[in-house]
C-alpha cells in the first residue's frame, strides 16, 4: 500500500470518498477532493475521489430534478401514485448507484482504479487522460467478379434415334 505525504494510505481517500458518495455527502465529498487534490497532489487518488464526487453530484442532481417534476405531490389521491411512482424510480437508482459502489470498493482496495462505467472516462478527462483511438483505414478490396462456373463438356447434340424403317414394306 502505497502512503501519501501525510503517513495515510492513499486507497483510505478513495474508501472514504465512495462511502460519502453512498450516504449523499456531496460537500464532504468536494472537500476530501479539494483535499487529495491539493494537499496529496497524487493522480490515482485525485481520480479515485474525483469519481466518487461525481458519482454523488449525480445522484444528488437526479433527485432535486425528481423532485421538481413531481408536482403533483400535494393533490389527495393523485399526489400519492406520482409519489409512489418517483420514489420507486428512486429507489432503483440508489441500488444501481450501490452496486457501483461495492463493485468500486472491491477494486479500490485492492489498488486498481475504481472503474465507474462513464464517470472514470470524465475522471480521466479531467487529468487529461484522454484514450486516443487510432482507427486505421482498411486497404480497397478488388471488385468481385462473378464467380466461374465450371463448364461442361459440350457434346453434339443427338439425333432422334428412329426406328429403321424395313425396306421391305
Amino acid at each position: 500500500m502505497q502512503k501519501g505525504k501525510y503517513g495515510i494510505c492513499l486507497s483510505f481517500y478513495a474508501v472514504l470518498g465512495l462511502v460519502l458518495a453512498f450516504l449523499g455527502q456531496t460537500t464532504l465529498c468536494a472537500l476530501l477532493l479539494g483535499f487529495v487534490i491539493l494537499a496529496e497532489k497524487d493522480e490515482w487518488a485525485s481520480r479515485q475521489v474525483m469519481q466518487s464526487f461525481f458519482l454523488v453530484l449525480f445522484t444528488s442532481t437526479i433527485s432535486r430534478v425528481l423532485n421538481l417534476i413531481n408536482i403533483f405531490g400535494g393533490v389527495p389521491v393523485v399526489g400519492t401514485v406520482f409519489n409512489t411512482i418517483f420514489n420507486v424510480v428512486e429507489s432503483l437508482i440508489s441500488i444501481a448507484v450501490l452496486v457501483f459502489i461495492i463493485i468500486a470498493l472491491t477494486r479500490v482496495v485492492k489498488g486498481h482504479d475504481s472503474g465507474i462505467p462513464v464517470l472514470s472516462k470524465l475522471a480521466g478527462r479531467a487529468f487529461g487522460l484522454v484514450e486516443r483511438r487510432v482507427y486505421t483505414q482498411a486497404p480497397p478490396r478488388a471488385p468481385q467478379q462473378p464467380p466461374v462456373m465450371p463448364q461442361q463438356p459440350q457434346t453434339p447434340p443427338q439425333q432422334p434415334q428412329t426406328p429403321p424403317q424395313n425396306p421391305q414394306q
